[in-house]
């Protein structure tokens, strides 16, 4: 028999064992099964690879994610722990469901599995049970992998649910008002920059290319930010998520609603809307997509912000539940697809930079959560573009350099450097 033929033979078998193995839960393997130097634990990127094989050495060394359990062993998480009435909080479900790679099921855990690695490659990849071995045979297909229980995180939007499942929340994990007031800090999330800042353990290189597409910085943040905006929408639209008993669960309001410092006069420089002390619905992500869809589709970008007027309008009165429900659906049915297809090249990278910083240049007093959020995309469009990068880079590093403290945050200085930027773009 050729050897062709024999190794198509293995494949073929490593591929059918999984099928044939019981239909349980996969099982979750740990990381020690991926940190050998001949598999992902090189302490350098090798080039007689089509992957780096040092991806565990730079989650382990770089990647704040391997040190989420650890957080839960200090001082400040037992505080935060003892005021919401909990025990060890590195034995609370509350908190290994996003500070952990959670298996609470015996069963599922391998050998090697341990919650104190953190969120580790099976938090992302998914239980590498039945794709452990497979997915390093030569000539297997990334469909066989995903067939075998490997967790699809090249759909860009797929990824963006996952992130977003920990980095806003969903149904099964949240931080509520309770967990900011013992000290949670802020959440917060974008696509593109938090896939770069992670850091990346791949190369979009030829390889990369060939097998999984093209990777675009400005595509990632739209798809991201469509992504969260589904997940603010689905929260307001649930009464067990949007409600704390019988009050309104005031994670889904805007802090500033409330908070401010008074030792640096925030109140005096914020209109708060007209309404101070008047609880504001926080739709900061729909706001952020409402006017980067300006850039490609001006009549949806203005239909979704109608329907976020509404939102903010009556969600306090009755719940909003007509203008979230059509919200939801122009979401779903129009925004996404749109998102999805986006391949935008650099006179569509500047029309969204330029509708970003229009934005941010008009914005009355911006909190900096938006400021923050526009800078990102605004950064995610330049990167897209080499020539943008080149043309307008200093620009934006000095709309950055206002944005380097949130506690020393200053409106002004970031709106007059917005207002640079977006005279050049016009």
């Amino acid at each position: 028999m050729a050897i062709s033929k024999i190794k198509q033979l293995l494949i073929s078998v490593l591929l059918l064992a999984p099928a044939m193995a019981s239909a349980s839960p996969d099982r979750y393997m740990g990381t020690g099964t991926c940190s050998s130097s001949n598999c992902h634990g090189s302490t350098h990127a090798r080039k007689s690879s089509n992957v780096l094989q040092n991806e565990y050495f730079t989650w382990l060394k770089h990647d704040k994610h391997s040190q989420a359990y650890t957080v839960l062993l200090k001082a400040d998480a037992k505080r935060m722990a003892s005021l919401m009435g909990l025990g060890d909080p590195a034995k609370e479900p509350l908190c290994l469901k996003c500070h952990s790679t959670y298996v609470p099921s015996a069963e599922q855990r391998g050998e090697k599995y341990s919650a104190e690695d953190g969120v580790s490659c099976e938090s992302c990849h998914g239980p590498a049970e039945r794709w452990l071995e497979t997915h390093a045979v030569l000539g297997t297909t990334h469909q066989q992998n995903l067939s075998n229980g490997l967790a699809d995180t090249v759909s860009l939007d797929k990824r963006a649910q996952l992130c977003v499942s920990c980095h806003y929340g969903d149904k099964d994990r949240r931080v509520t008002h309770d967990l900011y007031g013992a000290g949670h800090p802020r959440l917060s999330f974008e696509l593109d920059t938090y896939g770069v800042l992670e850091p990346k353990h791949w190369v979009v290189d030829e390889d990369y290319l060939r097998r999984k597409g093209p990777y675009s910085p400005l595509a990632a943040w739209f798809i991201g930010q469509e992504t969260l905006a589904e997940g603010v929408v689905a929260t307001l639209r649930s009464p067990a998520l949007s409600r704390n008993g019988t009050f309104p669960e005031l994670s889904v309001f805007d802090c500033f609603s409330c908070h401010h410092n008074l030792d640096e006069h925030q109140w005096k420089s914020r209109t708060y809307g007209g309404k101070p002390g008047k609880l504001n619905v926080n739709v900061a992500p729909l706001v952020m997509l409402q006017h980067a869809l300006l850039a490609l589709d001006r009549p949806l970008a203005e239909e979704l912000g109608q329907l976020v007027v509404s939102v903010k309008g009556s969600f306090q009165a009755d719940g909003a539940s007509d203008a979230l429900g059509k919200m939801e659906d122009l979401l779903k049915s129009r925004v996404h697809p749109l998102v999805m297809k986006l391949e935008p090249g650099e006179k569509t990278s500047a029309a969204v930079m330029r509708e970003l910083a229009t934005f941010a240049a008009a914005a009355e007093s911006p909190k900096y959560e938006v400021a923050e959020q526009i800078g990102m995309g605004i950064q995610a469009a330049m990167a897209t573009s080499p020539d943008l990068a080149k043309r307008y880079k200093s620009l934006l590093d000095k709309l950055f350099v206002t944005l380097k403290s949130p506690n020393h945050f200053d409106p002004g200085k970031f709106t007059d450097a917005a207002k640079k930027l977006a005279q050049k773009l016009q």
